[in-house]
């Protein structure tokens, strides 16, 4: 604006910008903000880094190599989550594997993001540098590996712990299979999904007693052992020994449960 009048939409420049012409005096700009430039070569960036477009088709018409110039400061971009202080009821807290890094994350029952941790594995110490950004909450859910136990005694030790029961049913279908090959295993894994239908206190005595059943049956094949090629001694059934001990300790511990879908 030069003469002080107001300006009106008059095209776009070729770049893709919006033209603003004078109707008094006749003279022509483009209105050129920073913070509005920069939110669009990061929207661009984002496209590119997880969708399927190139950069040269996001580029428009200006070159691949312009892209990467534009957006080069997106690379120095860490994000960060700011510090409330808020408590929140119930905290679910997982390991994500991002090629050899493992991503860490804690979120809320609405899936909202309250804290993550970027480590090389699930230890005690990664998971206790994530727990000590947050509020301890009531109650937390996990997928109940050794590292977290350990930093949840540490940082949360008044936190209810439930267990996810996909994550429970996902580690017992691992060592089973989908269909195990003995009559112990399939009971075994039976039991295991039916803990997505346990609501209330009598269903899950009537699944622990279930478990002992089967433990009073069955309970012998984990004790078997074979000789093998190395000649040394080893337990026969070893995932079944490994899916039997990840209920016996959910019910040992007696862990409330949580269904949590995939």
């Amino acid at each position: 604006m030069v003469c002080g009048s107001k300006l009106v939409k008059n095209g776009r420049h070729p770049s893709g910008t919006q033209r603003w012409r004078c109707r008094s005096c006749g003279s022509s700009s483009v209105r050129r903000r920073p913070d509005v430039t920069r939110r669009e070569q990061l929207h661009r960036f984002l496209t590119w880094l997880m969708g399927k477009a190139s950069q040269a088709e996001l580029a428009g018409a200006r070159s691949a190599r312009s892209f990467r110039r534009d957006t080069a400061w997106c690379w120095d971009l860490e994000p960060r989550l700011p510090v409330t202080g808020e408590v929140h009821e119930v905290i679910l807290v997982d390991g994500i594997w991002i090629e050899t890094w493992c991503l860490l994350i804690a979120l809320t029952t609405t899936n909202t993001v309250v804290g993550w941790q970027w480590a090389a594995r699930e230890s005690a110490a990664a998971w206790g540098a994530l727990f000590e950004s947050i509020p301890a909450p009531t109650v937390v859910v996990t997928d109940g590996g050794s590292g977290i136990r350990s930093a949840l005694a540490l940082h949360w030790p008044e936190a209810a712990i439930q267990r996810c029961i996909f994550h429970l049913q996902l580690n017992v279908t691992r060592e089973l299979t989908r269909n195990p090959r003995l009559r112990a295993g399939k009971d075994l894994r039976q039991i295991a999904l039916t803990l997505s239908s346990i609501h209330t206190v009598d269903d899950a005595i009537t699944w622990r007693l279930t478990l002992e059943a089967w433990w009073k049956t069955h309970g012998h094949l984990l004790r078997e052992r074979t000789l093998y090629d190395n000649g040394h001694f080893g337990y026969t059934h070893k995932p079944l020994r490994k899916a039997w001990a990840i209920l016996h300790r959910v019910a040992e511990n007696e862990h409330y449960v949580h269904f949590r879908p995939p």
